[in-house]
Protein backbone atom coordinates (compact mmCIF):
# COMPACT_ATOMS: atom_id res chain seq x y z
CA UNK A 1 0.00 0.00 0.00
CA UNK A 2 1.21 3.58 -1.01
CA UNK A 3 2.34 5.86 2.02
CA UNK A 4 3.70 9.05 3.23
CA UNK A 5 6.89 8.59 5.03
CA UNK A 6 8.14 11.53 6.87
CA UNK A 7 11.97 11.49 7.43
CA UNK A 8 13.49 13.60 9.80
CA UNK A 9 17.32 14.11 8.82
CA UNK A 10 20.39 15.81 10.39
CA UNK A 11 23.06 15.49 13.17
CA UNK A 12 22.22 16.72 17.31
CA UNK A 13 25.61 17.64 18.11
CA UNK A 14 25.69 19.96 15.16
CA UNK A 15 23.41 22.47 16.38
CA UNK A 16 20.83 23.28 13.83
CA UNK A 17 21.84 20.34 11.70
CA UNK A 18 19.67 18.92 13.67
CA UNK A 19 17.05 20.62 13.01
CA UNK A 20 14.98 18.67 11.04
CA UNK A 21 15.22 15.71 13.18
CA UNK A 22 13.74 17.43 15.78
CA UNK A 23 10.71 19.28 14.35
CA UNK A 24 10.19 15.50 12.88
CA UNK A 25 10.35 14.11 16.21
CA UNK A 26 7.77 17.02 17.86
CA UNK A 27 4.96 16.64 15.15
CA UNK A 28 4.99 12.75 15.38
CA UNK A 29 1.91 12.63 17.39
CA UNK A 30 0.30 15.16 14.83
CA UNK A 31 1.53 13.09 11.95
CA UNK A 32 0.29 9.35 13.31
CA UNK A 33 -3.11 11.27 14.14
CA UNK A 34 -2.95 12.01 10.15
CA UNK A 35 -2.15 8.47 9.25
CA UNK A 36 1.10 8.86 8.30
CA UNK A 37 4.33 7.06 8.72
CA UNK A 38 7.49 9.14 10.47
CA UNK A 39 10.98 7.92 10.64
CA UNK A 40 13.93 9.62 12.90
CA UNK A 41 16.83 8.90 10.87
CA UNK A 42 19.38 11.64 12.27
CA UNK A 43 22.50 10.79 10.06
CA UNK A 44 22.03 6.62 9.85
CA UNK A 45 21.97 6.42 5.71
CA UNK A 46 21.35 2.89 5.77
CA UNK A 47 18.40 2.67 8.46
CA UNK A 48 17.04 5.00 6.42
CA UNK A 49 17.56 3.24 3.19
CA UNK A 50 15.73 -0.22 5.09
CA UNK A 51 13.23 1.31 6.06
CA UNK A 52 11.54 3.36 2.10
CA UNK A 53 9.54 1.62 0.21
CA UNK A 54 9.94 1.96 -4.03
CA UNK A 55 6.36 3.03 -3.90
CA UNK A 56 6.49 5.83 -0.92
CA UNK A 57 5.99 9.44 -1.10
CA UNK A 58 8.78 10.49 0.77
CA UNK A 59 9.39 13.77 2.84
CA UNK A 60 12.78 14.59 3.71
CA UNK A 61 12.56 17.44 6.69
CA UNK A 62 16.34 18.61 6.70
CA UNK A 63 18.70 21.85 7.42
CA UNK A 64 19.54 24.20 4.85
CA UNK A 65 22.05 26.67 4.41
CA UNK A 66 20.58 29.07 1.21
CA UNK A 67 20.93 32.66 2.58
CA UNK A 68 17.45 33.02 3.12
CA UNK A 69 16.63 33.93 6.86
CA UNK A 70 17.30 31.89 9.91
CA UNK A 71 14.05 29.31 10.28
CA UNK A 72 11.95 29.88 6.80
CA UNK A 73 11.20 27.02 5.32
CA UNK A 74 11.16 25.58 1.62
CA UNK A 75 9.72 23.23 -0.36
CA UNK A 76 11.27 21.27 -3.69
CA UNK A 77 10.26 18.31 -5.16
CA UNK A 78 12.65 15.58 -3.85
CA UNK A 79 13.30 14.86 -8.09
CA UNK A 80 14.90 18.33 -8.63
CA UNK A 81 16.61 18.06 -4.71
CA UNK A 82 18.08 14.42 -6.42
CA UNK A 83 19.34 16.13 -9.88
CA UNK A 84 20.33 19.21 -7.98
CA UNK A 85 21.79 17.50 -4.95
CA UNK A 86 25.30 19.34 -6.03
CA UNK A 87 23.88 22.97 -5.72
CA UNK A 88 22.14 22.00 -2.60
CA UNK A 89 24.01 22.69 0.60
CA UNK A 90 23.13 20.35 2.95
CA UNK A 91 25.05 18.30 5.60
CA UNK A 92 23.33 15.55 3.93
CA UNK A 93 23.36 16.11 0.24
CA UNK A 94 25.64 13.41 -0.45
CA UNK A 95 24.57 10.64 1.61
CA UNK A 96 20.94 10.51 1.56
CA UNK A 97 19.73 12.26 -2.10
CA UNK A 98 23.01 10.22 -3.68
CA UNK A 99 21.75 6.73 -2.03
CA UNK A 100 18.13 7.57 -3.24
CA UNK A 101 19.04 8.14 -6.56
CA UNK A 102 20.57 4.88 -7.03
CA UNK A 103 18.23 2.67 -5.11
CA UNK A 104 15.10 4.54 -5.51
CA UNK A 105 15.30 6.60 -9.18
CA UNK A 106 11.85 6.82 -9.60
CA UNK A 107 10.83 7.58 -5.79
CA UNK A 108 7.97 10.79 -5.16
CA UNK A 109 8.25 12.84 -2.41
CA UNK A 110 9.26 16.53 -1.21
CA UNK A 111 12.74 17.98 0.56
CA UNK A 112 11.18 20.54 3.22
CA UNK A 113 14.71 22.65 3.72
CA UNK A 114 15.02 24.64 6.66
CA UNK A 115 17.27 27.44 6.79
CA UNK A 116 19.97 26.60 9.59
CA UNK A 117 21.61 29.45 11.37
CA UNK A 118 24.43 27.83 12.54
CA UNK A 119 25.73 24.71 11.81
CA UNK A 120 28.47 23.96 14.55
CA UNK A 121 29.83 21.35 17.36
CA UNK A 122 26.86 21.65 19.87
CA UNK A 123 23.82 19.84 21.62
CA UNK A 124 20.82 22.99 21.40
CA UNK A 125 20.04 24.80 18.07
CA UNK A 126 20.74 28.19 17.61
CA UNK A 127 18.78 30.85 19.60
CA UNK A 128 17.78 32.06 16.16
CA UNK A 129 15.87 28.43 15.90
CA UNK A 130 15.31 28.03 19.30
CA UNK A 131 13.16 30.76 19.22
CA UNK A 132 11.17 30.15 16.14
CA UNK A 133 11.03 26.33 17.04
CA UNK A 134 7.17 26.19 17.48
CA UNK A 135 6.35 27.96 14.29
CA UNK A 136 8.95 26.07 12.39
CA UNK A 137 7.07 23.39 13.31
CA UNK A 138 3.78 24.13 12.63
CA UNK A 139 5.02 25.63 9.38
CA UNK A 140 6.85 22.29 8.44
CA UNK A 141 3.15 20.30 9.74
CA UNK A 142 1.23 22.91 7.54
CA UNK A 143 3.46 22.15 4.53
CA UNK A 144 2.98 18.39 5.28
CA UNK A 145 -0.80 18.68 5.46
CA UNK A 146 -0.98 20.39 2.10
CA UNK A 147 1.07 17.56 0.43
CA UNK A 148 -0.82 15.09 1.90
CA UNK A 149 -3.68 16.53 0.15
CA UNK A 150 -2.63 17.53 -3.16
CA UNK A 151 -1.06 13.55 -3.02
CA UNK A 152 -4.82 12.75 -3.06
CA UNK A 153 -4.44 10.99 1.00
CA UNK A 154 -6.84 13.57 2.40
Amino acid sequence: MKRILVIGIGNLIMKDDGIGVRVVNAVQSKLQEMNLASLIGETDVQYCLDHIRSDDNLIIVDAMIEGQEPGSVQLMSLNDAIHNRGKLRTQHEFSIFDCMALHYPKVQGYLIGIQAAEIDFGFELSEALHQRFEEICSVVLKTIETIKEEAGYA
